[in-house]
């Protein structure tokens, strides 16, 4: 019996020791992600900052956290955070399993008012539309341009035909979510038809970058673009640093790269805005929002 004792206690000692080492390594990292971009900040202008050092490319930006997070994940034998989470809730009886997980929450709240600052000094539109009330009401003349034919349209050609239109305003062309999105919608298109639901997705950016991505995604939907953003500003919808880079989000993005997602690469010559905001918005066939 005590031999028996005495495995699970070293067992369970090689767990605290496996947690304990991919907690320390992961917060020491994004403590340096940090840091770093806390001091590349200062370097120049902070609109040079955010064009040009947060990037997939770069291991010592921002977004380097998700492949860190990843790897936490990895080395927690998990692929959520929240099955994470479990594994170390486990543990705190362990006071050194205690004391990084309250480093890891204290890295994320001093991650999440870092990006809340930049959206404060840059003045980015999320903050200013957060302040106004939502259209309740979005004009069918609403002036757009059809991504395929290059063609100008209103929204008039899609509603008052006994439709519900459901637009899917996307972030950027290589916005994974946006596309994982449009993937479940276009997979369970016949509850969509039950429900007598149209989507059309729009997009603010370029007829280059439009028929790239719609090449690339081999989307069916109907493709709207809204360069001058009319549409997203009447849903509230801006752009922010926080919203896309807030803690919780790189982890997410880190069960993505567990999923096998890879993240798509917009076309080199094509300027896009990873900060803008996107939603799904139902419209009725009175042109009214719902």
């Amino acid at each position: 019996m005590s031999s028996k004792n005495e495995m699970a206690g070293e067992f369970e000692t090689l767990q605290i020791k496996s947690i304990t080492k991919a907690l320390e390594k992961f917060v020491t990292f994004g403590k340096y992600l940090l840091q770093n971009a806390k001091e590349e900040s200062r370097d120049g202008s902070l609109q040079d900052f955010v064009a040009q050092k947060i990037s997939l490319e770069r291991d010592s930006s921002l977004l380097g956290l998700v492949a860190a997070g990843a790897a936490l994940y990895r080395s927690l034998s998990v692929k959520k955070k929240i099955e994470a989470e479990k594994v170390w809730k486990d543990a705190c009886h362990c006071s050194e399993v205690q004391d990084l997980v309250d480093e890891f929450l204290q890295l994320q709240m001093e991650w999440d008012a870092f990006l809340e600052c930049l959206d404060a000094e840059l003045e980015m539109s999320d903050r200013a539309l957060s302040h106004e009330p939502r259209a309740g009401h979005l004009s069918s003349e609403t002036p757009l341009t059809d991504a395929r034919t290059g063609e100008p349209v209103t929204l008039a050609k899609y509603l008052g035909k006994g439709e519900h239109v459901l637009l899917v305003l996307i972030r950027q062309f290589a916005c994974l979510l946006c596309r994982i999105h449009l993937s479940e919608l276009e997979a369970n298109q016949g509850l969509l038809d039950a429900q007598s639901m149209r989507v059309l997705v729009v997009s603010f950016g370029c007829q280059e970058g439009a028929r790239y991505w719609l090449e690339e995604t081999g989307c069916s939907y109907d493709m709207l673009l809204d360069p001058q953003r009319k549409i997203y500003r009447a849903f509230g919808l801006g752009a922010s640093l926080t919203k896309v880079l807030r803690f919780n989000n790189m982890l997410l993005y880190a069960e993505y790269i567990l999923s096998n997602y890879e993240f798509p690469r917009a076309a080199p010559s094509i300027e896009d805005d990873m900060y803008q905001d996107w939603a799904l918005e139902s419209l009725t066939a009175d042109k009214g929002r719902t």
